[in-house]
């Protein structure tokens, strides 16, 4: 009976083991089928994320981040915005530069035109108030010419009051009335100086009239040579204008050298109702 247990249980023993050793390879195929199962329903799971998270797990990257090429098309971009705001902004000053040009030119052209209509305004009413003193001159000769009996008369009264021969020989000098009329208050303001009397001359009356006529027609007192001018208007007298001359110091200078004998006066006037006088006196 011993023997038979021992038969027995070698018996059994090697049933167990035949049984481990029929069941170890199956064994190990079931759990290989399942981590195989495990790592499907990890990577169904990791599927369903998202291609967010595909795309993100497939770079190796965190989510959210650019990859390279990424950064370098989007700085491409950029930069192309800018160059076209660039250019936009160029062709925007560009334009406002060639408007300012223009409304500058177009001002310069206004200002240029205006100028030289001033311009041609001024050269012409310049020649008219010459021609119109052109004139005036003229009649005024022949108003002298009219005038000279009774300027000659007119003198020879006036030199009772002391102003000697000065003006006895102004009747052949051509001056008006009011001209010898000059000559005669200059004499009396030389003979209370002490001094002796010029006589009229026709030359020195000549450059006066000549004189004066420039100035009138120039609007301003321009000396020709040795006279001393007096502007203002017609209604002035012969003794205004003498009083003026002598409360000039250097008028009455030039008026009253002792070595002065002759002299000659001019009055021109014109249609503006002006007038120049001159004394033209040799020293």
């Amino acid at each position: 009976m011993s023997q038979h247990r021992a038969s027995h249980g070698r018996a059994r023993t090697r049933s167990v083991r035949s049984h481990a050793k029929a069941g170890g390879p199956r064994t190990r195929l079931i759990a290989a089928s399942g981590v195989l199962l495990a790592l499907g329903g990890a990577f169904a799971l990791t599927s369903q994320s998202g291609s967010d998270d595909t795309g993100a797990a497939a770079s190796g990257k965190p989510q959210g981040q650019q990859s390279v090429g990424d950064r370098a098309v989007e700085g491409n971009d950029t930069r192309v915005r800018a160059a076209r705001a660039e250019e936009n902004e160029a062709a925007e000053a560009g334009e406002r530069l060639m408007d300012e040009e223009e409304r500058s030119a177009r001002g310069q052209a206004a200002k240029t035109a205006r100028e030289n209509r001033l311009e041609a305004e001024r050269k012409h009413k310049a020649a008219a108030e010459e021609a119109r003193a052109k004139a005036n001159r003229e009649k005024q000769r022949q108003d002298k010419e009219e005038e000279k009996g009774a300027g000659a008369a007119a003198a020879a009264g006036n030199g009772d009051s002391g102003s000697g021969s000065g003006s006895g020989g102004s009747s052949s000098t051509g001056m008006s009335a009011d001209e010898h009329r000059l000559i005669s208050l200059l004499n009396e303001r030389r003979a209370a100086l002490g001094l002796p009397p010029v006589e009229g001359s026709a030359d020195l009356a000549g450059q006066a009239e000549e004189c004066s006529a420039r100035s009138l027609a120039q609007g301003t007192l321009e000396h020709c040579g040795h006279e001393v001018l007096f502007m203002g208007g017609s209604g002035n007298t012969p003794e205004a204008m003498i009083e003026a001359w002598f409360n000039s110091p250097g008028h009455k200078t030039a008026l009253t050298y002792g070595s002065s004998s002759k002299a000659g006066a001019a009055i021109v006037t014109n249609s503006a109702g002006r007038l120049v006088a001159a004394i033209n006196i040799d020293y």
